[in-house]
């Protein structure tokens, strides 16, 4: 038995069918139990975590799986405390562009630490900031100015803040299935079908985000509709378009299954946008700097007023950005809107940064050459096991990132159309399936694909696929 998580349902009577070890009794953050076979080193780990951290480090990954504790890892592989090697496609969650252990990448970090590690964010700065920066006004088509910061979710509060200051407007809407933090103001709900008024969002215990400590007033901030669907959009905008500051969604709804816009949508969007006086932001978080150097916008060629970046932008290093427009980041060059932060621009995230645009621009886009192949030979050869083995899927996604759904729709255009037609109980058997094999995926069922990743990592993490879906 190889990497198995055991739950108290399938555990055998006689506990001499499995490898020397130890059964353990791990809590989510939930507080479902689930039972692990686990050698003495991570056994020791879980024991030792659950005793001063609760579910974790991120809610998103305290679920009932078995505990995995990462000593290192090189290219699309990692090796856990007991030298057990996972086949890694989540790289981070999509921050690793480079995968693991790129040796470029560590150099220019190392090289920057030995010269200065921190500054304060406020009156100091370094050459760095400046080579990044303008590297992505160079490449991103609606940045005139950029500002640093740490994580997406401040990238996106920023957005809504300066959006607002802009318009004078207290509205801004987000969409079904999009992802932009976990700030209670774009956290959780689910659009109304049958609103009153103001179309805000609901919440009940089918929303997958749902979450208790949240403002009672947070709801009251955003308007939330089915995203990919115009005629909603319009209808939206021609009701309380004077009350709406920003219009923020994902180019390509990475978080909610790899969800690709309608054609002709974005175009939609960014002409309703002029006509009513409403800031268009692109969360790029995920595509930025993945699907290319121009990102999501480029690709699908809408230019929006703001865009949000973070994850791929600094290979790895946690860095992230608000760019856009220069009449709009007037409100933040003189104060009027306050964008503060320690690590705003942290030494070494900016040498991530620099040396992951150069390494990405080099050799006419050969980086993202390199992810095509390998992308298109991994969703080919994934499609086609799970026909072999009776299993309808659907593999979507762009460069850079895509998911599987099991099901036999042809495209998904909407998160509704996901929840309603794809099978997310054998989803979840499939998850559990991978990991027994030494497969980490990343959550949702997406699969990241990284530069650093190999024809030797791949065909180990296909023939895992393979047999997983034997086990169904």
């Amino acid at each position: 038995m190889s990497f198995a998580a055991l739950t108290s349902n399938s555990l055998g009577t006689n506990q001499n069918d499995y490898p020397k070890g130890k059964l353990v009794t791990l809590r989510d953050g939930t507080g479902k139990a689930s039972v692990v076979l686990a050698s003495s080193r991570t056994t020791d780990l879980a024991e030792r975590a659950s005793r001063v951290m609760p579910g974790r480090q991120s809610n998103l990954r305290a679920v009932a799986e078995p505990a995995v504790f990462i000593e290192r890892a090189q290219g699309q592989r990692m090796w856990d405390v007991d030298g057990r090697e996972l086949v890694d496609f989540a790289i981070g969650m999509g921050p690793g562009i480079w995968g693991h252990g790129n040796e470029r990448y560590e150099r220019a970090v190392q090289e920057q630490m030995s010269r200065v590690f921190v500054v304060a964010s406020g009156m100091l700065q370094t050459e760095q900031e400046v080579q990044l920066a303008e590297k992505v006004v160079q490449h991103v088509p609606c940045a005139d100015r950029v500002r640093f910061v740490t994580t997406g979710s401040e990238a996106v509060q920023m957005a809504i803040r300066v959006a607002r200051a802009f318009t004078g407007r207290k509205y801004f809407v987000r969409f079904d299935g999009h992802y932009h933090g976990w700030i209670d103001n774009v956290l959780g709900g689910m659009s109304d079908p049958e609103p009153h008024g103001v179309p805000f969002a609901i919440e009940n215990d089918r929303d997958p985000m749902y979450t208790e400590g949240k403002s009672h007033l947070t709801l009251q901030e955003s308007i939330k509709i089915p995203w990919n669907d115009v005629d909603a959009l319009k209808q939206l905008l021609a009701e309380h378009g004077r009350d709406i500051a920003l219009i923020l969604m994902e180019g390509v709804m990475t978080n909610g299954g790899c969800v690709l816009p309608r054609p002709g949508y974005l175009e939609a969007a960014r002409e309703l946008c002029t006509k009513y006086g409403v800031l268009l932001c692109i969360d790029e978080v995920i595509t930025g700097f993945r699907m290319g150097l121009s990102g999501a916008q480029g690709h699908y060629g809408v230019t929006p007023d703001l865009a949000t970046f973070g994850k791929a932008i600094a290979g790895g290093m946690p860095l992230a950005a608000l760019a856009g427009r220069e009449h709009i980041f007037e409100l933040i060059k003189s104060n009027r809107v306050v964008g503060a932060g320690t690590f705003n621009a942290a030494p070494m995230s900016m040498a991530g940064g620099v040396i992951t645009m150069q390494m990405l621009e080099e050799d006419d886009g050969a980086a993202y050459q390199r992810i095509d192949r390998m992308q298109q030979h991994f969703m080919r050869e994934f499609k086609s096991c799970a026909d072999r083995h009776g299993h309808p899927a659907l593999v979507q996604g762009v460069r850079g990132v895509f998911c599987v759904h099991f099901t036999d729709m042809a495209v998904a255009y909407s998160h509704a159309e996901l929840r309603a037609k794809a099978d997310a109980d054998k989803a979840r058997r499939f998850r559990k399936a991978l990991l027994d094999r030494g497969v980490y995926a990343g959550r949702g069922d997406r699969y990241f694909v990284s530069a650093g990743m190999t024809e030797q990592d791949l065909q180990m993490g296909l023939d895992r696929i393979d047999d997983a879906l034997s086990s169904l």
